[in-house]
């Protein structure tokens, strides 16, 4: 890894939170593109379903096009914008996955949430901790069910951590966020792809411009400081291909049941 987190200008407890979040990643298998070559050759095209928000509508794009011209895989685009795991009145997410998993069908599930849903634990510009082991219980939950209804379905579940944001608390939020996520993740037998440090600068903190997807730099963020740009989308779908293809040729069983 090139950057530290920890230099990222948040508060003492996103700091932590964001070493908790990128600390223990599994280091993937450098055959794992290599091997997904050998997957599926002359078969039904494995079906990779995108779950989430508008950033997974933006994810979803990225992989269509980086699978347009390999007919071993399909991407479907399931991601609604403007919604989360917080507002369920508005989309409940928990119950529709537990509702599609099993009909997709699909060989994997890329989940991303995170932009809509900012945690209410601060008061008075501080966190607080019993609120934020309030909001930890409840958003995991909801984390959890998701995995769980994809997993049960016989389905590898991508769980993509949200990028640093611009904005010292809203940075700090998507701290909280993934750290949560990769709990989640770590209990039901998901993997977690951090995006942080590849829309980061080399101190951590948020940046509009970096290497893009042919390594020249180009604008990544998009002017609201939280979405990608077309070329970062494709950008973090090259990381979550490597991701994806590692978890479908990793031997795993149909059904994984939760701790």
């Amino acid at each position: 890894m090139t950057a530290d987190p920890s230099a990222i200008a948040c508060h003492g407890i996103t700091r932590r939170l964001v070493l908790r979040s990128l600390a223990g990643l599994p280091l993937l298998g450098m055959h794992a593109a290599h091997a997904a070559g050998e997957m599926n050759e002359g078969a039904t095209p494995l079906r990779i379903a995108v779950v989430g928000d508008s950033q997974a509508q933006g994810l979803a794009a990225g992989l269509q096009r980086l699978y347009r011209q390999d007919p071993r895989f399909r991407v479907l685009d399931y991601a609604r914008i403007s919604t989360g795991l917080i507002r369920l009145s508005f989309f409940d997410w928990p119950a529709y996955a537990q509702q599609i998993a099993p009909g997709l069908h699909a060989s994997a599930a890329v989940v991303m949430f995170g932009a809509n849903d900012r945690p209410s634990v601060r008061v008075r510009g501080e966190v607080d901790e019993r609120l934020l082991e309030n909001f930890t219980a409840l958003y995991g939950g909801r984390a959890r069910t998701i995995i769980r209804a994809f997993r049960a379905a016989g389905t590898r579940v991508v769980w993509v951590g949200h990028p640093v944001v611009r904005g010292e608390d809203y940075a700090a939020d998507m701290a909280i966020i993934n750290h949560i996520c990769q709990q989640a993740c770590a209990m039901e037998g998901a993997d977690f792809v951090s995006l942080w440090e590849r829309f980061a600068d080399p101190a951590g903190q948020y940046t509009a411009y970096g290497p893009g997807p042919d390594g020249q730099t180009t604008r990544l963020r998009r002017d609201d400081g939280v979405h990608l740009t077309m070329a970062g989308y494709e950008l973090a779908a090259q990381q979550i291909q490597t991701h994806v293809h590692a978890a479908l040729h990793r031997p795993d069983p149909a059904r994984f049941a939760g701790g």
